[in-house]
């Protein structure tokens, strides 16, 4: 790990790095980066999870906050959530400025990781103005399949609503990365992992961050990245914003497009077909006896033999929009 690297003396004084982006977004991962390149990301951080073996890398005080204002505001403390509004009472503030208090003024470069901040940018901008931003996004297939495969209960009972959470954080990312240049750096995940050399180095001349280099060890084993073309084409034709938003956000990045396009009617009518083979195989794998078969009344309940049940196929389902009253 490289040794911390002493804060910046400019005007504006210490410039902490505050990372950020939608939940499953490689946040974890470009932190472990970051931490090994000099950036003290907390005294007390989040413990390991089966979902971030390597660890989380979450300042607790600062998750700890974001969760509090969340519950008072009637949101889950995961925050998933499309909320446009989020009130902080004049005693939150007052304690988010506890909490800067106690970071700053130790001559060190800090920041933290904490993916619940994308809903509360304007108001860190304004409790600490010298801040620098790192936003990350994530392939928007690639979040939700993860999101899918952790089981949460949230989207288990909603599975279009990781979508729809999916555009609200990366939209606000969007907002703010526009409305504030000289202070954010956009990056993609998959950016991060091919070059995290390159991602230090942006952070040190864009931000004027004062970080090191990246360990020459780190797992990037962690951040799958989907390279079936069948999820990200049903994702273009059933809601065709998520494909926009992405290719903006990339913009921001100046990395080349992907080249993504829109599948045709042809094309989309066998990425349904093979999502509904894949959701079949997946509930024979599951449930159905080693040979993949059972009887009539054999069958298992809706749960396992109903493959419209199953997220594969549902998560796209996603209901009209409501019209205004």
């Amino acid at each position: 790990m490289t040794a911390g690297v002493a804060a910046s003396d400019g005007p504006g004084g210490e410039r902490p790095l505050i990372i950020c982006g939608m939940h499953r977004s490689g946040t974890s991962f470009v932190a472990s980066l970051v931490a090994g390149a000099g950036v003290h990301l907390g005294d007390e951080l989040l413990e390991s999870s089966p979902g971030n073996p390597r660890g989380h890398f979450e300042d607790v005080g600062i998750l700890d906050f974001h969760r509090t204002v969340l519950i008072a505001n009637g949101i889950v403390s995961e925050g998933y959530t499309t909320q446009a509004t989020i009130a902080l009472s004049p005693s939150l503030r007052r304690q988010a400025a506890d909490l800067l208090a106690a970071r700053a003024g130790r001559g060190r470069t800090w920041g933290w990781k904490e993916p619940r901040t994308t809903l509360f940018l304007d108001v860190w901008q304004t409790l600490v103005p010298e801040a620098r931003f790192l936003l990350l996004f994530r392939r928007p297939w690639e979040v939700v399949d993860s999101l899918f495969r952790r089981g949460e209960t949230t989207f288990r009972h909603n599975p279009a609503f990781a979508l729809d959470v999916w555009l609200h954080y990366n939209r606000l990312l969007l907002e703010f990365a526009t409305r504030n240049p000289e202070v954010t750096l956009v990056c993609e995940a998959a950016q991060a992992v091919a070059n995290p050399r390159g991602l230090c180095d942006s952070i040190r001349q864009r931000l004027h961050v004062p970080i090191g280099d990246p360990p020459d060890c780190y797992d990037d084993s962690l951040l799958q990245q989907d390279g079936d073309g069948g999820r990200p084409a049903l994702l273009a034709a059933m809601c065709p914003e998520s494909i926009t938003l992405y290719r903006q956000l990339q913009e921001l990045t100046g990395a080349p497009a992907d080249g993504f396009t829109a599948p045709t009617p042809l094309a989309l009518r066998g990425h349904l077909l093979a999502e509904w083979q894949r959701s079949a195989v997946h509930g024979a794998v599951r449930g159905d006896g080693a040979r993949g078969h059972r009887g009539p009344d054999q069958r298992r309940s809706p749960r396992g033999g109903d493959w419209r049940r199953r997220w594969p196929l549902s998560w796209w389902q996603r209901p009209p929009p409501r019209r205004a009253a």
